[in-house]
């Protein structure tokens, strides 16, 4: 049996994200995870990191959380992306143990 979950998916610059895990703990979320980006393309064109100093990379700051945690999430639109590029997608997922993911 699965339960009803959100997927919440948040690609922004390495140096913030810090300040976006603290806002997914501040809303409530059980755990989130941080993965690297490679390298991507978007409107303003392609975009590598791997510089020496990572002053370009990109981080994908992976959340499954309960709907009331996605609903605080996007409720902090401005503290998440204010004036800074940003990529927030929330989706809907199913997990085995929903005790994990409030």
């Amino acid at each position: 049996m699965t339960h009803s979950r959100k997927r919440i998916e948040i690609v922004v610059e390495a140096v913030r994200a810090e300040q976006v895990t603290d806002l997914l703990d501040a809303c409530g979320a059980s755990g989130w995870t941080i993965l690297p980006v490679v390298s991507g393309r978007g409107r303003t064109g392609m975009r590598r990191g791997g510089d020496l100093a990572g002053v370009f990379d990109n981080v994908l700051v992976l959340c499954i959380a309960s709907e009331a945690v996605a609903a605080k999430v996007l409720e902090a639109r401005e503290e998440l992306l204010g004036a800074r590029p940003a990529i927030v997608s929330v989706s809907d997922c199913a997990v085995l143990r929903a005790e994990h993911f409030r």
